[in-house]
């Protein structure tokens, strides 16, 4: 009787994490970042400076922003698969927004613009500019390891003032060159350009990143690995290279690192390589443990700034100013 007893507990315990796992229906989560062990100073465990405001973005799943070249002060957000359609608020979108001071202000004489993409978002984890001002989303998580379609969509950048969809383009598709087994793919969250380039940072313990060897609009590109970033920087959810391209920040759920270049005049892959090549210059702690609902995903410079932009899932938005975190 004891070992059927027995038997019934672990049968049971068995059962309660299957359900708990399940997720009632919902698209699971992007892949969790741990809390780190310390972190002091502002409110949550931030540091002093960093300045958040509670759910002022106007729709869940925040994943990706990118500072506007065209339209000053304007930030481009996209949203994961997370998000959920609502009526005025597409997943399929791009927001535009600004922030002014730290404050969240209003674009067009409207707290946001949702411009609608004429095609479905899969899994929209980044978005990045290039030298002419187009923008670039990454359809690249890929949680389950299981996706085929993973791409980059080059978009021509809205006018956020105006009416009508987005106009796409290009959509560029790639493989990596060394999945894990069992994989199709590897999961990633973080994009960056460099001189018109794409990169990607796969979400891992250990922070790799690729680059597009080219673009081919017609078939599967397979990835070049360029190397890992210094420092012990893992579960990457953002990335965005400064205008000037003196500073790459990239972020977790919770901590805000910027690495500095030690030759800026550097181009293209020898830039890339000197940026990863050492620790981050400076790290900052955006939450601290127990802060739950932590969720950054997406980092931008501003243009022409070193002033840092985050945004969270849970609608939370972000500032860092370069006073801050230089300090």
């Amino acid at each position: 009787m004891r070992a059927r007893l027995g038997w019934l507990a672990v049968l049971l315990v068995v059962l309660t994490l299957a359900v708990a796992g399940c997720g009632g229906g919902e698209a699971p989560p992007t892949t969790p970042t741990a809390p780190p062990a310390g972190g002091s100073g502002g409110g949550g465990g931030r540091d002093p400076g960093v300045e958040v405001q509670p759910e002022a973005f106007p729709a869940g799943g925040g994943s990706g922003i990118v500072a506007s070249k065209r339209y000053p002060g304007v930030l481009w957000a996209i949203r994961d698969r997370g998000g959920q359609d609502r009526p005025g608020r597409p997943q399929n979108a791009l927001y535009a927004y600004k922030v002014t001071d730290g404050q969240v202000g209003k674009v067009a004489g409207a707290a946001f613009k949702a411009v609608p993409m004429p095609v479905p978002a899969r899994d929209w984890e980044d978005i990045g500019r290039d030298s002419q001002g187009n923008l670039w989303i990454a359809d690249i998580g890929n949680n389950e390891c299981d996706r085929t379609d993973t791409a980059l969509l080059k978009v021509r950048e809205p006018d956020p003032a105006a009416g009508g969809p987005a106009k796409l383009l290009a959509t560029y598709r790639y493989r990596f060159p060394d999945p894990p087994s069992g994989c199709a793919g590897r999961n990633a969250e973080a994009m960056f350009l460099v001189d018109d380039v794409p990169y990607l940072i796969d979400k891992a313990e250990e922070s790799t990143l690729y680059r597009f060897p080219g673009l081919d609009p017609d078939a599967a590109v397979t990835l070049e690995k360029v190397g890992v970033l210094a420092g012990q920087v893992a579960n990457l959810s953002g990335a965005d290279l400064s205008t000037d391209r003196r500073r790459l920040a990239v972020n977790t759920h919770t901590v805000l690192s910027i690495y500095q270049a030690a030759d800026p005049s550097l181009a293209g892959p020898a830039l890339v390589a000197d940026l990863i090549s050492r620790p981050p210059a400076w790290t900052v702690q955006l939450a601290g443990p127990g802060a739950g609902a932590a969720n950054v995903e997406g980092v931008a410079f501003g243009y022409d700034s070193l002033d840092l932009h985050l945004l969270a899932e849970n609608r939370d938005v972000y500032f860092v100013p370069a006073s801050a975190y230089e300090r």
